[in-house]
């Protein structure tokens, strides 16, 4: 199998300077039409770019599979039996340890607690209205321009009826021992 594409010594000129230039690695990305994993590989150690591959030990998880236990981790606040069910609540010195290599922070939560957090609630109508049909963004910014978008669309009564929930939430957390409630 073929090695991927490399920067050039052009490339890797115009790199340099917008690294001086403090621009951002999409920006970077977009400009000289390569990679953010290529782009990011060149700054990392760009006197080592290019040479040969790193031998190491094999991983445990694949590349794919740590990003998708981070992202699932770090975007919500959901406990470790939620993230991945067949473990128990308390992660293993492994996971730990996974976890605090990618910096992300653990918080001490029950398995089986309700969320009630009526930001949720709001998130979950950005998020559908914000991907409606699929929709892609190219952009960060274009990203948050459609966020705002549908925030601005939202009726105030909406965060209203969410604030006045909360007395019926907390009732139902209570009379269901902690379980599952209807929010």
């Amino acid at each position: 199998m073929g090695r991927g594409k490399t920067l050039t010594m052009p490339e890797r000129a115009q790199v340099d300077l917008m690294v001086q230039l403090n621009m951002s690695v999409s920006l970077m990305s977009a400009r000289n039409h390569c990679s953010r994993t290529l782009n990011n590989c060149y700054i990392s150690d760009p006197a080592a770019y290019g040479t040969s591959k790193s031998t190491g030990t094999a991983r445990k998880l694949k590349q794919r599979d740590e990003r998708n236990v981070a992202r699932a981790v770090s975007n919500t606040m959901k406990s470790a039996k939620d993230v991945a069910p067949n473990h128990e609540a308390n992660p293993s010195n492994s996971t730990r340890a996974f976890l605090a290599s990618k910096k992300i922070k653990v918080l001490a939560w029950p398995a089986c607690s309700p969320d009630l957090n009526p930001i949720e609630s709001v998130w979950g109508i950005l998020a559908r209205s914000v991907y409606k049909n699929g929709k892609q963004y190219n952009s960060i910014s274009e990203l948050k321009d459609a966020v705002k978008a549908e925030r601005n669309k939202i009726q105030p009564s909406y965060f209203e009826n969410l604030s006045n929930s909360m007395p019926n939430r907390i009732f139902q957390v209570i009379q269901k021992n902690c379980g599952f409630t209807k929010y």
